[in-house]
C-alpha cells in the first residue's frame, strides 16, 4: 500500500504536467485556455511537492523548497478566471487579472526573504512535518488556503441561483459539474490547511491522490463523450445569464424600460449607455445586459438603435426630403457613420435609399 501511494503521487504529478501540455497544444485559442493550463501545471506542482515529502526529498536551494506556497495562491485565481470564461458569453476583461495579484505578492515576499533573511527559508517540509514550529512560508501557505477556500465560497454565493434555484432543467449535468468543481476546490484547500497545521502527512497524500483521481476521471469522461462539454455548456451559460436576474421583478422591469424608451424617449440622449440606463432603472448594468439578451433577444446597442431607427423612419415617412443627418443627431446618434451603419444593419438599405423609396411611394 505504501509503495502504491508513492507511485500514485508520482503518476499524479506527471499526469497534471502532461495535461497542461495537452491543453497548450489542443485548446490554444479557446476561452479560458491560458488559465486552464496554469491550473493543470499548478495542480501538478502541488502533487509533486506531496510526493517529495513522501519520498523525503528536498531541493538544495532553500527557496525551491517553498515554491508550493505561491502555487497555493495561483490555483484559486486561475480557476476562477477559467470558470468565468466558460460561463460568460463575452471575454472576461484582462483587468480581472487582479485575482492573480496575491500570487505576485507572495513570490515577491519569498524573494525578499531569500535576499534579506535566508535563514527563514531553511526549514524544509520534512522538518516541518517532523514537528518543527510553523515557519513564515508555512504561515503564508495557511493564509493561502484560507484565501483559496474564501474565493470559492464567494463563487458559490455568486452562482447560488445556478446551483440552487436553477430554472433550466437542461443544464442539470452542467450545474452538477460546476458544483463539484467549486466544492472540490474548497475540500482540497481545507485538507491542505488542516494537514499543514496538524502536520498530517496522510492528509496531503490523500488530497494529492484525490485531485489526481478526479482529473483522470474527468479526462476519461470527456474522451468517452467528446461532445459532453459542447452539450452542457450552452444550457449552463444560459442558466448563468438568467440567474443573475432571478431576483428582479421582470414584469416591473419591462414596464419601466418601456416607459423610459417609449414615453421619455431616453434613446435620444447621445451619451446614453448601458450603465446610465441601468441607473435610471435602479439595477446593475450586467442585469440589464442579461435581461435584454435573455428576454428581448438582443444586446443593449441593438435595442437602442431599433428605437432610434424606428423614429427616423417615422419622420422620413412624414417628410421624405428631410435632412437625414439632422435626424440622426435628433434621435441620439453621435456621427453620420454610426447612423448609416445602424440603419443599414436594421433596414438592409442606407437612409438615403430608404428616403428615396418613401418619396416614390414604394413599400419599404
Amino acid at each position: 500500500m505504501i509503495e502504491f501511494i508513492g507511485s500514485w503521487l508520482q503518476f499524479g504529478a506527471w499526469y497534471h504536467f502532461i495535461l497542461g501540455i495537452g491543453i497548450l497544444v489542443k485548446e490554444k485559442g479557446s476561452k479560458g485556455f491560458p488559465f486552464a493550463m496554469i491550473a493543470a501545471f499548478s495542480g501538478g506542482t502541488l502533487v509533486l511537492y506531496a510526493y517529495r515529502l513522501y519520498a523525503g526529498l528536498e531541493f538544495e536551494t532553500s527557496l525551491w523548497n517553498h515554491i508550493y506556497v505561491p502555487v497555493i495562491y495561483l490555483i484559486p485565481g486561475s480557476m476562477q478566471y477559467t470558470i468565468e470564461q466558460f460561463l460568460s458569453l463575452e471575454p472576461v476583461p484582462l483587468r480581472k487579472l487582479y485575482r492573480l495579484y496575491p500570487t505576485f505578492v507572495v513570490v515577491l515576499f519569498l524573494l525578499i526573504l531569500q535576499w534579506f533573511a535566508p535563514e527563514t527559508l531553511s526549514q524544509t517540509m520534512n522538518q516541518s512535518f517532523a514537528g518543527a514550529p510553523i515557519s513564515l512560508p508555512e504561515l503564508a501557505c495557511i493564509l493561502g488556503c484560507l484565501y483559496w477556500m474564501g474565493a470559492f465560497v464567494w463563487m458559490i454565493y455568486q452562482y447560488r441561483n445556478i446551483l440552487y434555484n436553477n430554472p433550466n432543467k437542461e443544464a442539470k449535468l452542467g450545474v452538477q459539474i460546476l458544483g463539484m468543481i467549486l466544492k472540490g476546490n474548497i475540500t482540497f484547500a481545507g485538507f491542505i490547511l488542516t494537514s499543514t497545521i496538524f502536520r498530517w502527512h496522510s492528509g496531503l497524500y490523500f488530497t494529492a491522490g484525490l485531485a489526481t483521481l478526479m482529473a483522470v476521471v474527468a479526462f476519461i469522461g470527456t474522451e468517452i463523450n467528446h461532445e459532453l462539454f459542447k452539450d452542457i455548456l450552452p444550457g449552463l451559460r444560459q442558466s448563468y445569464r438568467t440567474s443573475r436576474i432571478l431576483n428582479l421583478d421582470l414584469e416591473k422591469l419591462q414596464k419601466e424600460l418601456d416607459y423610459l424608451l417609449k414615453v421619455e424617449c431616453v434613446y435620444r440622449e447621445e451619451d446614453l449607455s448601458l450603465a446610465s440606463l441601468s441607473e435610471k432603472l435602479g439595477i446593475k448594468d450586467y442585469q440589464l445586459s442579461e435581461y435584454t439578451n435573455a428576454f428581448l433577444g438582443m444586446n443593449f446597442n441593438r435595442l437602442i438603435n431599433e428605437y432610434r431607427i424606428s423614429e427616423v423612419c417615422r419622420l422620413i415617412e412624414k417628410e421624405p426630403k428631410v435632412n437625414l443627418l439632422s435626424l440622426a443627431y435628433q434621435v441620439g446618434f453621435n456621427s453620420k457613420a454610426n447612423f448609416n451603419l445602424a440603419f443599414k444593419s436594421l433596414k438592409k438599405m442606407s437612409p438615403s435609399e430608404y428616403a428615396k423609396s418613401v418619396a416614390k411611394g414604394e413599400s419599404v
